[in-house]
């Protein structure tokens, strides 16, 4: 999913998650629990389709919770539905070169040399913190130490020559700061290997066009704002960590464990901004910083939902007879400008499918039985796979969905700071 993840992390440090910590303690009766599946029909179509709601997250991380129902409507699916389809070439070397400048422009271009400085102590500060890890685990040994040097640049890409809004984009993805000591596919991008084992079509809902500029409405000068007021909450979060002050939540964890238990709610991508918000100390850097998240909000998802909707809607139709699974982000089912909503204002029925239900297979019971238990058991252990896109010609990853977006990158790579 590209946007996939780009667009998770976004929302991560737009929106304040403010949990309680326990696991799944005020889960009364497990049949409650939202396995984030909706089955999707028109009552003039013979075509039938799954919504799944995913979050960009390595798959060891909520691989054992996915429900068996998400499982079957997988099986039964002939065609799959991705954000965008991260196996195509094309597609990966248009994303790696749209989040760039052009020519030899850098971000010395459009920032003030003091910002540009800040950014440059900032990016610097990250690179110590991924040498230390690597040198705690093992001083002597220097390909773990070469690997931390590669996770960085994968991370950061040569951020300088990122056009402004991917410049954000990762300064927020920094703000989480969450790296798993283990590597290992994306769950979006988990079922796309999936998909392609299972010789299923896959068919990407946005074009790499619309992956590469997700934000039309704010300027760039509102994008810089943005940028230096992120900047601030990472310059007092890394002096609280060399403080010792590290009783802070992390967003990503709450949203985890909520994904997991089945309690992600609506209100949690509904918070106040965080970053921007925060550290904007006059009232009107507090107006501005409110329009500027309210028209992240809007593109990022609102106007998504919208066009994601309307092309499943058209792909529904046009492969009558045949059963779609959709993955995409958890945060477009929510609301009332959610896909969800869309579909059923063009005349599709929605209804959620619980755990306890019964998936229900066009194929023979004998083919599904075999094919099921060979491809979809919940193994112990995930193939810890590696799944990182080198950039080509100019640099760094992709992948909002961009996957772990850090600047198309599709990484998930681990590190404790």
């Amino acid at each position: 999913m590209s946007y996939g993840i780009l667009l998770l992390h976004i929302l991560l440090v737009l929106y304040r998650i403010d949990l309680s910590y326990g696991q799944c303690e005020h889960l009364e009766h497990q049949n409650d629990r939202n396995i984030f599946l909706w089955s999707v029909k028109h009552p003039q179509l013979f075509s039938q389709g799954y919504l799944f709601g995913t979050i960009h997250v390595p798959v060891t991380e909520v691989w054992k919770e996915v429900s068996d129902r998400v499982r079957e409507a997988f099986y039964t699916s002939d065609t799959v539905l991705l954000e965008i389809d991260l196996h195509d070439e094309a597609t990966i070397h248009e994303l790696i070169a749209c989040k760039n400048l052009a020519f030899d422009e850098t971000a010395q271009s459009y920032l003030p040399k003091e910002l540009f400085e800040k950014i440059e102590k900032i990016m610097e500060y990250l690179r110590s913190n991924f040498l230390t890890w690597a040198q705690s685990q093992d001083p002597r040994d220097v390909k773990k130490i070469k690997h931390a040097e590669d996770i960085y640049n994968n991370i950061t890409g040569n951020w300088w020559k990122k056009r402004p809004i991917w410049l954000l984009f990762l300064l927020y993805q920094m703000c989480e700061n969450d790296f798993e000591k283990a590597s290992s596919p994306l769950l979006d991008l988990y079922i796309a290997q999936k998909a392609i084992e299972e010789r299923k079509t896959i068919i990407p809902i946005e074009t790499a066009e619309e992956q590469c500029n997700p934000v039309c409405s704010v300027s760039n000068d509102e994008i810089i704002f943005a940028i230096e007021h992120t900047l601030q909450y990472l310059e007092d979060k890394f002096r609280e960590k060399r403080s010792e002050k590290t009783d802070s939540k992390s967003s990503l964890k709450e949203l985890i464990k909520h994904y997991k238990c089945g309690t992600l709610k609506e209100d949690i991508f509904e918070k106040d901004g965080m970053s921007i918000i925060d550290y904007a100390t006059k009232t009107e850097e507090k107006f501005k910083a409110e329009e500027i998240n309210k028209k992240l909000k809007d593109d990022i998802f609102i106007r998504r939902n919208i066009r994601m909707a309307k092309r499943i809607h058209n792909i529904l139709r046009a492969r009558n007879n045949h059963t779609i699974f959709s993955a995409i982000g958890a945060g477009h089912f929510f609301g009332n400008n959610s896909v969800l909503t869309h579909l059923q204002t063009n005349g599709f029925v929605i209804e959620k499918i619980r755990d306890s239900d019964t998936i229900q297979s066009l194929r023979s019971p004998y083919r599904q039985t075999a094919k099921f238990k060979r491809v979809w058991t919940k193994e112990n252990m995930v193939r810890r796979k590696s799944i990182i896109i080198e950039e080509v010609a100019q640099s760094s990853s992709l992948s909002f969905s961009l996957r772990s977006i850090f600047s198309i990158l599709i990484i998930v790579h681990s590190i404790l700071s």
